[in-house]
């Protein structure tokens, strides 16, 4: 029995396709009143109604195989509210985009119980049980252990997905990285189809990025590099009518992926100390058009005083020397004050004498957004918190220390945490 966690797009059309083929698959669900016992798939030609068996997450019995189908800020909730029906034979083929999906899932099953699956399928959810497939594709499954090929393969191989088995399953996963790194977060911020990005003004930016992520291919040694370019082209056009599950998600105020595809990517270019501005300035952008705690941050804001308001959400500024993070020296961590996000520690703060907190670095590259200003007749780097948007303050290139940046934040768009 393969088991389903996700009825999702994906998951659904692996339901249907698994169903066609005979082989015997089921839903994990949370609840069965909401679900029924038929789901439709369309395609260009046809519809189809099948019925698919379904099982609820309080059961008790052993899941032996599981295909997970949901987006990855959902995979550790979903993994947990099954983890009374896992053992240390219990497998799962995870199916998410981006990569780092194994440091959840090691939380759950052994190391080499985990398969990784990339698929270029294209499906959509028209409701809770019908989907439109609306593009064929392939799907890789690989290990990154150098395991075996699994028993279950032959099953998922006699459904009509074009699965194949990949010993490079990495090199696949890192080349559909670098890839939707490019397309998913550029379409979400110009609000766009994929195809669109073609288009003459968006040019400039998408071929700076794919020339980035070239080199870092190259860098890497990736037998792909070459012909980045070409294979973002081709996607392109190829899906060119879609609009992407990122653009989906901020639409709908859901939880993106973007931790998992572009985070992932710059956490690695940065341990392989390459240069990665375009990569980072797209970080920057898609969290100041998009900051997932954004909500969050307005609700506290709204229970500050006028003055701190102010700054944290209408860019206002505090008077030199009042703050009272100014002359501050303990040991700890400054977070931002509406979310509670870490910003800076004491080990980057100096006194540069300007009257308001000052920074040679930010606690991580993620932390800060940052924004053209060009008010009060000047051209700045304004600095947000990457998480919910808030004003902080402004960045310049005049540090007095070896990094030569100096972070000039209010003191009211800080807390501090003390460490003893």
């Amino acid at each position: 029995m393969i088991s389903i966690l996700g009825a999702g797009a994906i998951g659904q059309l692996l339901a249907h396709k698994l169903t066609e083929a005979s082989i015997d698959c089921q839903f994990i669900i949370r609840d069965q009143s909401n679900y029924e016992d038929k789901w439709l798939i369309n395609t260009l030609d046809s519809s189809e109604t099948r019925s698919i068996a379904t099982s609820q997450v309080s059961d008790t019995d052993t899941l032996s195989l599981i295909a997970v189908c949901v987006k990855s800020p959902q995979l550790h909730e979903a993994l947990a509210s099954i983890k009374h029906r896992l053992d240390d034979n219990s497998q799962l083929i995870l199916f998410q985009n981006g990569m780092g999906h194994e440091l959840i899932a090691q939380q759950f099953v052994p190391e080499t119980n985990i398969f990784f699956a990339s698929n270029t399928h294209g499906a959509f959810k028209n409701s809770a049980h019908s989907i439109t497939y609306a593009g064929k594709g392939s799907v890789q499954i690989g290990s990154l252990n150098s395991s075996p090929k699994p028993y279950w393969l032959a099953d998922f191989k006699s459904a009509s997905l074009n699965v194949e088995w990949s010993n490079s399953i990495e090199t696949t996963l890192l080349k559909k990285l670098l890839i939707n790194s490019v397309i998913n977060p550029l379409a979400a911020i110009y609000q766009c189809k994929n195809g669109d990005l073609l288009a003459d003004k968006y040019q400039p930016r998408l071929l700076a990025l794919i020339n980035e992520n070239s080199q870092f291919a190259k860098s890497m040694q990736l037998d792909f590099a070459t012909s980045l370019k070409q294979i973002i082209f081709e996607v392109l056009e190829k899906t060119a009518d879609n609009y992407n599950s990122m653009l989906q998600d901020v639409q709908n105020n859901q939880p993106t992926e973007i931790n998992s595809i572009n985070g992932y990517l710059l956490d690695l270019m940065t341990r392989h100390e390459f240069n990665a501005s375009h990569n980072w300035r797209l970080w920057s952008d898609f969290h100041i058009s998009y900051p997932p705690l954004k909500t969050q941050g307005i609700a506290k804001a709204k229970t500050f005083d006028q003055l701190q308001y102010s700054i944290t959400q209408n860019a206002g500024t505090e008077r030199p020397f009042t703050g009272t993070y100014n002359q501050h020296h303990d040991t700890g961590d400054y977070l931002c004050a509406c979310c509670d996000s870490v910003l800076f520690d004491d080990k980057g703060k100096f006194d540069s004498g300007c009257g308001w907190p000052s920074f040679d670095k930010a606690i991580n590259n993620k932390a800060i957004a940052y924004r053209d200003d060009i008010s009060h007749g000047m051209h700045r780097t304004e600095i947000l918190c990457a998480q919910c948007g808030s004003h902080l303050g402004h960045v310049f290139d005049d540090g007095p220390t070896e990094t030569g940046v100096r972070y000039c934040v209010n003191s009211a768009s800080l807390d501090f945490i003390r460490q003893e």
